[in-house]
């Protein structure tokens, strides 16, 4: 994705925006924001195309992102009959909405032009971080216009038939204002913005958010690592621990990652951390090696069977198995660990075991094992 870049470099704009920066802001930036344009929909516009927006990237000195900023109006309002001041939305740099501000000074207001109180200020930020706000299903036309909602006619500016009569969704008197801002807060915003991190961040910073305690950190730095083909010994390693210590998702991202480094890493790499699984990341490994097209190393399939006789559920033991139909199945070594399984405890296994075995070239010894099998669970088979 290409974006139109936009440097403000110009001095006097520069001191225009310092100087318009509200009290409450964090310490600004020491380099110059630069502005990207991306096309956005917002339901309350009055045009149904995507509007042009101006979306700011902020970096700290070291030249890591450190957010992204909008400024818009409080209200989307056509006729003039709105009270409109400008509002800063700001997100974190994988589109997480952060908070706002009044980069031009002015106080959101309610019905009757009266001034937002703190515990306003405080619901208004809970409501704009919530993406399962009520306000998602919220239509526009059920949302009544602040020309009419501040004679009092209306309940809070709505309509009587939205989903907003739960207060819990809404500031009181400024729903026209709640749900201009939600709609921006929790919008194709984000998607931009971690696309235009994905192009902009820098390595270092990629490399923090390995060890930083938010997955989806953890998740966004290895898919950008694994595309720009970093693959040194410490950022294999730190991928490596999140695959074993962290989530399911993070362990998917991971063995991409080490798909992405070649068969000799992406083999030893899942080799080691099925042996360490949960049985939901073994699913998730054993997934993997099926629709993988790297070639596996010779004797893999022979150490991975070694894992079935401590597997724990018939699904991981359907899905080794099917592994070994494909890959391995006349291994002498699968063979002896397949058989392993004729005593499990789960029929279900056994039963699995059996059909896996019947069909190949065993020894008499083996054989045997197998129609002692058939005999004991025939009314079963």
């Amino acid at each position: 994705m290409t974006y139109r870049i936009t440097i403000l470099i110009i001095p006097l704009l520069l001191s225009l925006l310092t100087a318009c920066i509200a009290p409450q802001q964090t310490e600004p930036a020491e380099r110059p924001a630069t502005g990207f344009e991306a096309l956005v929909f917002h339901p309350g516009a009055t045009s149904a195309e995507p509007i042009p927006v101006a979306i700011f990237q902020t970096l700290e000195p070291s030249g890591s992102i450190r957010e992204y900023y909008i400024d818009t109006d409080s209200v989307i309002c056509g006729d003039g009959q709105c009270e409109i001041i400008t509002v800063r939305l700001v997100w974190d740099p994988l589109g997480e909405f952060l908070r706002y501000e009044f980069p031009m000074g002015g106080n959101l207001t309610k019905r009757g032009h009266e001034q937002f109180t703190q515990e306003d200020h405080k619901k208004m930020l809970s409501i704009l971080q919530d993406p399962a706000s009520l306000l998602r299903d919220v239509a526009a036309k059920d949302v009544v216009h602040p020309g009419v909602a501040q004679t009092g006619d209306e309940i809070d500016g709505t309509s009587g038939a939205t989903l907003l009569s739960d207060k819990s969704a809404i500031v009181s008197g400024a729903v026209y204002t709640c749900y201009t801002l939600w709609h921006w807060a929790q919008s194709d915003i984000q998607s931009e913005i971690r696309s235009i991190t994905g192009e902009t961040i820098i390595n270092g910073q990629l490399l923090t958010y390995l060890n930083d305690p938010d997955e989806v950190k953890n998740s966004f730095a290895i898919q950008q690592l694994s595309e720009r083909g970093i693959r040194d010994d410490a950022t294999r390693d730190a991928v490596y621990q999140l695959a074993l210590n962290g989530s399911t998702e993070v362990a998917a991202q991971a063995i991409s990652y080490f798909q992405s480094l070649g068969a000799e890493d992406y083999y030893q790499a899942v080799g080691e951390l099925f042996a360490q699984a949960s049985s939901k990341k073994q699913v998730l490994y054993l997934s993997s090696l099926i629709s993988t097209e790297l070639k596996a190393p010779d004797g893999f399939y022979d150490e991975l069977s070694s894992m079935l006789p401590n597997l724990g559920s018939y699904y991981e033991v359907h899905l080794l198995l099917n592994l070994m139909s494909a890959h391995n199945q006349d291994s002498e070594i699968v063979i002896t660990h397949v058989l392993t399984l004729l005593n499990n405890p789960s029929f279900l296994i056994g039963r699995r075991a059996y059909n896996f075995l019947k069909e190949l070239p065993l020894t008499d010894s083996q054989a045997a094992q197998v129609e002692g099998f058939r005999t004991t669970y025939a009314d079963r088979l």
